[in-house]
């Protein structure tokens, strides 16, 4: 209940509170009746009058009354500086007078009387530097701050001082990140720093290349230049690998500042990864020279794989090999087969003909750098072979091409390959008795490091990969070879003598394969005989292919970069994939290192995902080029390159008033210039910032000492007249 100001809250019942008036008043008549007769009406008046106010406000204590008491008050808010430190505050500022960041603290330190120390006279004032994190910090400490980092956050930023009455001064370039929300309540009150108008710089504002080209077709990459001060001007853009000039082409700028988009192109005549910049020359004034050039990391695979074939007979052997090959679309075959040798006579004019020489001047002197795979099947190469021919096979194998020789009685000794550039890359050599032998039946089995070899490891369950190679046909002719320290026997004869069938191995960049056989034809007619399908004969030869072409698919390690390059200063991921077939004893073994453009290596982590063979891997580049990763597993080791560009801040370093203008407006702050008198304008935004609020006070009444006063002195003045009058 309230009877404003006062109000009362009754300690008993309403009930009670009456009956005791009512008790009270009936005392002070009693007192009243008593005493009439022997002092007379009015003195006897006068004592149950003080008797009959004192018991009253006694029991009116009962009703707990309280005076509310209102004080209206006003706080000024909390003046909240953020001073921006991104790396972008470090570029020249106003008149070419020191960095952006040296602008802002002339602007809150110069002066006889510096800015800061007279908002601190008026205000209470918190200071902040502002970059990827907020961090409050004391004046002394804002001469040393530094420019550096990626864009602060003001959204963020604003959120961590959500709830209290401030006003916000933003001191920045307007190289800041906001998602537009002004719901947080707080003015923000914005202060540029920079030249906008001055500011001169060339970027290359944006690439569009692709990811993966093919060897052999033109690939065009979209190049946006933007110009800031720089308006009329004609600027080449090039384009290079590595040292090697590519293209260069020219781009105007019509305004400033102004934009311009032209599109480079090149063919790429070899597979691989190719280490790609596009450029701008440093121009006469420019505030940066980070953001003219940005690497490109393009990986270039075939389009389809290109086979030569030269085959010594038109045997079995070749027919199947052919129609393998001619099966797998994406196998472009040039096959040649012997049906006469130069020593052959026929009385037919050259003319008249109808069969064509091999051409090997043109095939091994000039075209050989044109396919990826060159197959020997059954080859006696004295005939038509100078040993210049050889050397070019031996180059082109040591510059990452493909060789694989498929034996008969023409290979190795018969074929004229002992001695010879040829037999210097082979993984094995001639065991100097009989060059080819023929027998009943030779059974072949894998060996131990054919049984997790991608080539013969046609059936991804290991059980089933053995029982497939036991029913394969047997052999019926072989050649008799003996293994260099650098092959591997992928397949060997069962005979008891282990002799090597199929062997694998390395020469300089490329691979080498030693088929010792022309009866594999029967792997593909005795399945079918079988009623088993040709499929895995087909399969074999198709992963013999991709296993000397160096198909990625076939690796037993791919690292799976991400979709799109990542940025100096974030945190870029990417996966490892080790196949279970090499990954069982070396799976604990995998590791990680990651080579910055520079060649330095840098700190990197590597982390299981719970899937088998499957990792994590991430690196933190400081800056944009080219980064290497370098997985290994054992004894082997694979690469790839990651492209990472620079900062946002490189890229374009221009003043933004205009985001400052928008931020300002959109809180219902102002932006001002450093020209401003800032002292009186924030001042008067912060006086109509301040904050008013009531306070409200309740008072008890009985806590009072003034009504406990009244209490005694009535009592004491009935006691008085008592006394006076002869009662007591």
């Amino acid at each position: 209940m309230s009877l404003s100001p006062i109000t009362i809250a009754p300690v008993f019942s309403w009930w009670l509170i009456s009956l005791l008036f009512g008790m009270g008043l009936g005392s002070a008549m009693y007192v009243y009746w008593l005493i009439r007769g022997r002092l007379g009406r009015k003195k006897a008046l006068a004592i149950s009058f003080f008797r009959l106010l004192s018991i009253f406000l006694l029991i009116s204590l009962a009703l707990n009354p309280s005076l509310d008491v209102q004080k209206e008050l006003k706080t000024s808010p909390i003046l909240r500086i953020l001073v921006d430190t991104s790396q972008s505050m470090g570029l020249p500022g106003q008149a070419g007078q020191g960095s952006r960041l040296d602008e802002a603290r002339r602007l809150l330190l110069a002066g006889s009387k510096p800015l800061l120390k007279s908002f601190a006279e008026r205000l209470e004032v918190r200071l902040y530097a502002f970059g990827e994190s907020l961090g409050d910090i004391s004046p002394e400490k804002l001469s040393s701050l530094q420019a550096a980092g990626g864009k602060g956050d003001l959204s963020e930023a604003l959120a961590k001082l959500t709830g209290k009455n401030s006003l916000v001064v933003l001191i920045s370039d307007g190289k800041v990140k906001w998602d537009g929300n002004s719901s947080t309540g707080l003015p923000i009150i914005t202060i540029p720093v920079g030249d906008e108008e001055r500011y001169k710089d060339i970027l290359i504002k944006s690439v569009k290349a692709p990811a993966m080209a093919f060897r052999g077709r033109e690939v065009t990459i979209d190049v946006t230049v933007k110009g800031y001060g720089y308006a009329g001007q004609t600027l080449p853009v090039v384009l290079k690998e590595g040292e090697r000039l590519l293209t260069v082409r020219s781009v105007r700028l019509e305004g400033s500042p102004g934009e311009g988009t032209i599109s480079l192109s090149f063919t790429p005549e070899e597979v691989g990864q190719y280490k790609l910049s596009v450029s701008i020359p440093l121009q006469f004034g420019e505030s940066l020279a980070s953001n003219n050039t940005v690497n490109l990391s393009l990986k270039v695979v075939r389009d389809k794989i290109r086979i030569l074939m030269v085959s010594g007979t038109p045997s079995m052997n070749y027919r199947f090999m052919r129609m393998a090959f001619k099966n797998d679309p994406s196998i472009d075959l040039l096959s040649f087969v012997i049906l006469r040798t130069p020593s052959n006579i026929l009385n037919v004019p050259l003319q008249e003909q109808s069969l064509i020489p091999l051409p090997v001047e043109t095939l091994f002197n000039k075209e050989l750098k044109n396919f990826d795979l060159v197959v020997f099947d059954n080859f006696l190469h004295r005939l038509y072979f100078r040993p210049d021919y050889l050397e070019s096979i031996r180059e082109f194998v040591r510059e990452g091409g493909g060789l694989a020789t498929i034996g008969g009685p023409n290979f190795l000794g018969e074929g004229g390959y002992v001695g010879t550039a040829i037999e210097e890359i082979l993984p094995v050599r001639w065991a100097g008795k009989d060059g080819y032998r023929q027998v009943s039946s030779l059974p072949v089995r894998l060996s131990r490091a054919g049984i997790a070899h991608p080539i013969t490891r046609l059936s991804p369950d290991e059980s089933d990969n053995f029982r497939l190679w036991r029913e394969m046909p047997p052999l019926e002719g072989f050649n008799l070879l003996e293994l260099k320290r650098t092959g591997t026997v992928l397949l060997e004869g069962s005979d008891g003598t282990s002799r090597p069938i199929l062997t694998v191995g390395t020469y300089g960049k490329g691979r080498v394969l030693v088929l010792a056989t022309d009866d594999s034809w029967k792997w593909n007619m005795g399945m079918v005989a079988k009623r088993k399908g040709n499929w895995a004969y087909l399969r074999f030869m198709e992963k013999v292919v991709r296993w000397l072409t160096r198909d990625p698919s076939l690796e037993s390690v791919q690292i799976i970069l991400p979709e799109t390059a990542g940025a100096a200063g974030q945190e870029t991921e990417f996966r490892i994939r080790v196949k279970e077939s090499s990954s069982s004893k070396s799976r604990g073994a995998v590791s990680l290192s990651v080579l910055s453009p520079d060649g330095g290596k840098i700190g990197s982590r590597l982390k299981p995902t719970g899937q088998p063979g499957d990792y994590l891997g991430a690196f933190l580049p400081e800056k944009g080029g080219i980064y290497k990763v370098k997985v290994e597993t054992g004894s082997r080791s694979f690469e790839e390159s990651i492209p990472i560009v620079g900062s946002g801040e490189d890229l374009d370093g221009a003043p933004e008033l205009e985001q400052l203008r928008k931020i300002s407006s959109a809180t219902g702050g102002k932006l001002l210039a450093g020209s401003d008198d800032l002292l009186t304008e924030i001042s008067a935004l912060a006086e109509k910032g301040q904050g008013r609020f009531l306070e409200e006070r309740r008072l008890a009444l009985w806590d009072n000492p003034y009504v406990l006063t009244l209490i005694v002195a009535l009592l004491s003045a009935e006691w008085f007249f008592r006394r006076r009058w002869g009662l007591i």
